[in-house]
């Protein structure tokens, strides 16, 4: 058994027996781990400490070849009161789900934390849920090596376009000649492909610093969110709740 100390956030407590819980933490260092916290669901326990959706903090940990198990927590911050906001959590729900998958490469893990952070504080802030989330994917997605295409067409590479296209084919933009090569295009307006720039080119808090048009974030949500599916081939199902309401 080894004392290891990584920097995570928790994003799921299960309980486990009457008195332990299982924390899923997303760590800089190990990706995507699970953690038995015990005693940790005793009420006014110290070993509670640490253990709640959205805390944020330097973990110590015993790890063995069975896995990993909780010896104590340093909170750095938390995002307890986006759990106050239906909206607000369930943007935070989709783009942790997003972020695990894309940290089970642990040499990702610690850029897809530091982007997450961002992500959450800029909500914290009150930046648009829907933004937020859409920006998060794409950068993600530049983050963990599937970056679109931008600066040219991805088809024949020309780099005149008067009107643009996004291929997800060809996983970015084509010109009106090309579109018709790929089948999938969908025409990009001059509002989206200039907040698909942005987020692509800029960096930490400063991704989600931009305002769009409810039409203009619609068109550009449903773009990052389709990127991000069809380049990890899975479909995330957590905002379908809010249009229910």
């Amino acid at each position: 058994m080894a004392l290891v100390k990584t920097k995570g956030l928790v994003v799921k407590e299960t309980a486990f027996n009457d008195t332990d819980k299982m924390l899923t933490l997303l760590t800089g260092d190990f990706g995507r781990i699970s953690v038995t916290a015990k005693n940790s669901r005793r009420s006014g326990s110290r070993a509670a400490y640490g253990t709640q959706v959205l805390t944020y903090g330097e973990y110590v940990l015993f790890r063995t070849k069975n896995g990993f198990s909780l010896n104590s927590c340093d909170i750095r911050m938390h995002f307890f009161d986006l759990c106050s906001d239906l909206t607000c959590f369930t943007h935070a729900a989709h783009m942790i789900d997003m972020a695990g998958d894309a940290s089970d490469d642990p040499v990702a893990a610690g850029n897809v934390l530091t982007l997450l952070l961002y992500a959450l504080q800029a909500l914290k802030k009150g930046r648009h849920p829907l933004l937020v989330s859409s920006a998060f994917a794409l950068k993600l997605m530049q983050i963990t090596g599937y970056p679109p295409h931008i600066t040219s067409c991805a088809a024949c590479g020309a780099k005149d376009m008067e009107t643009l296209y996004f291929s997800f084919i060809q996983c970015g933009f084509v010109c009106e000649r090309c579109k018709n090569l790929t089948g999938d295009s969908v025409e990009v307006d001059i509002g989206a492909a200039k907040a698909i720039l942005h987020v692509l080119c800029a960096e930490n808090s400063g991704i989600f610093s931009f305002e769009l048009s409810d039409q203009v974030l619609l068109r550009f949500s449903q773009l990052a969110f389709r990127y991000i599916e069809e380049r990890l081939d899975k479909s995330y199902r957590k905002l379908d709740f809010l249009k229910e309401l």
